[in-house]
């Protein structure tokens, strides 16, 4: 029995080293293509999460100094850039397919070298000093985003796009992994920026340290150039075709055609629209009507009431198609749609990892964890990075739900350990059991948007489920993370950080409560594959 046990042990502690090193064993083996990709990815991981470490800072204690209700300030800022890539992606992301992947990515880190460069030289070249909002600064400042917005909507789609054809449905899931795997390791070096930007160091500060993620930029920009020259990209596509079998993507594809082809047959009537695209409307109207003012107020709520009136008056073919397209939504899905709100709440401890932690612990500690922030609050995708293998292994047969159940418990219950204060045992158990959370449920997240979505809709159902991540960019800044920062961790005065943290652990708690109680209903009918 000893034996037998011993055996398991051994196959599983291979297992768990086997996917933690086997992304940097294809990464050596990957053909020229992929190496375009995969380095300049690496780079602009740790570009993109180096800037965005300080980004809070730097508008709280450079671009909004003096001002009223900075950190409120700083974090609707962030959220612009944030919530931005995410609409940037969706509106830009036709851009590889029509242009080219290697024209996308050249093109997308030109305009994040420029919006980079004015980032940086607002404070430094061009020695704007901050003097009010819309000051020089500020617009600036803003407009160095509003082209990183651009870049990075189609950087991100292009790369994908990339591995895509530059890939077999065999090889598809190893570079995928790669990607993923490399754009934590990029990210993770970020926790490193304190050798940039302390005093005891380079002391470049934090405009200083932006100057040298802009230039990791431009060495992304020239590995595109130069490795994913325009002659590999079209070997490389070659290649991936001449090895792939195109007839299941021709059935897709005819698939796809005739579900289209029966939405538009059918007679749907407005009283067919699902009680959730009501509550969507309704929710978006409530959000909306409590963040302006008269007679905007008005003009945005008969704008909405007109919406339906439009649709009912319009001729019957494009009636069909809209009513279609909303009935057939994953969104009109009761259980997948209660399923993604009920993950925002714990999903709102991501957005902390780069909006909150970085202020939280310069402001709320002391020595050299206060002074090396960086560290702490880049260390989570280096655990995810090792315990996503690891807790994968050990839970690959275990309920796909039972596992989101106990995994955003664990996650949750993260937030109360600081409520307890700052303290480095407290810190650092909250980013171990975060991290362990995480780990158990968000690599099991879209796998169960996939296997709840009907046949031929799974591509659709995990669009959808990224909803939850882009609200949370979305509504945390918005609402409260500023000014829950300006109340309990202020830059100067007294700090009450372990309330700011209970506060949010009981909002974070509240997804596996909601997913226990609806656990009898969401399950109901639903059987996964490997059971």
């Amino acid at each position: 029995m000893s034996d037998k046990i011993q055996s398991t042990n051994k196959d599983l502690i291979k297992k768990i080293t086997n996917e933690i090193t086997q992304p940097f064993i294809d990464l050596l083996k990957a053909p020229r293509a992929l190496w375009g990709i995969n380095l300049a990815y690496t780079i602009e991981g740790l570009s993109y999460f180096g800037i965005l470490t300080y980004l809070a800072i730097y508008f709280s204690d450079y671009v909004f100094k003096g001002v009223s209700h900075p950190d409120v300030w700083s974090h609707e800022m962030v959220m612009v850039l944030t919530a931005g890539i995410a609409i940037s992606m969706v509106v830009l992301g036709f851009v590889p397919d029509k242009y080219g992947v290697r024209k996308a990515l050249i093109a997308s880190f030109v305009l994040l070298i420029i919006g980079r460069i004015l980032l940086s030289a607002a404070p430094t070249i061009l020695g704007l000093t901050p003097n009010g909002i819309w000051s020089s600064l500020h617009l600036i400042s803003m407009l160095g985003i509003l082209f990183i917005l651009v870049g990075y909507g189609m950087y991100q789609p292009a790369a994908y796009s990339a591995v895509r054809q530059f890939t077999t449905p065999k090889t598809a899931s190893m570079a995928y992994a790669m990607l993923y795997a490399l754009m934590n390791a990029g990210s993770s070096l970020a926790m490193l920026g304190f050798l940039l930007r302390d005093r005891e160091y380079l002391d470049l500060g934090i405009t200083g340290t932006f100057w040298i993620f802009t230039a990791l930029t431009v060495i992304s920009l020239l590995a595109t150039i130069f490795i994913l020259s325009k002659r590999t990209v079209e070997e490389a596509i070659v290649k991936a075709k001449s090895e792939s079998k195109d007839k299941k993507d021709d059935e897709t594809l005819e698939k796809k055609s005739l579900e289209e082809d029966s939405i538009i047959n059918k007679d749907f009537k407005l009283k067919d629209v699902p009680a959730t695209a009501w509550i969507v409307l309704l929710g978006i109207s409530i959000g909306i009507y409590f963040r302006v003012s008269d007679p905007w107020r008005i003009i945005f709520l008969i704008f909405l009431i007109s919406i339906p009136v439009v649709i009912f008056l319009l001729p019957q073919k494009p009636r069909k198609e809209i009513l279609g397209w909303i009935v057939t939504h994953p969104l009109a899905n009761s259980k997948f749609f209660f399923f993604i709100f009920a993950l925002i709440p714990v999903q709102t401890l991501f957005t902390y990892n780069w909006l909150v932690l970085p202020q939280y612990i310069s402001r709320a500690y002391e020595g050299w964890i206060g002074e090396k922030f960086e560290m702490a609050s880049n260390l989570n995708p280096v655990l995810i990075f090792i315990l996503v293998p690891v807790i994968t292994a050990l839970t690959s047969k275990k309920n796909i739900y039972n596992m989101m159940i106990y995994g955003t418990l664990v996650m949750a219950s993260s937030a109360f350990i600081l409520a307890l204060g700052p303290s480095m045992i407290n810190l650092f158990s909250y980013l171990l059991i975060m991290s362990i959370g995480e780990a158990m449920w968000s690599a099991r997240f879209l796998q169960y948007a996939t296997e709840i979505a009907p046949e031929g809709k799974a591509g659709l159902y995990q669009g959808v489920a990224q909803l939850p991540w882009f609200l949370t960019k979305f509504l945390v800044p918005l609402l409260y993370s500023g000014q829950m920062m300006e109340r309990y961790c202020p830059a100067d005065g007294f700090k009450s950080t372990g309330t700011m943290w209970l506060i949010f652990g009981l909002i974070a708690i509240s997804t596996p409560i909601l997913l226990w109680l609806a656990k009898g209903w969401l399950k109901k009918g639903f059987k996964v594959r490997h059971e």
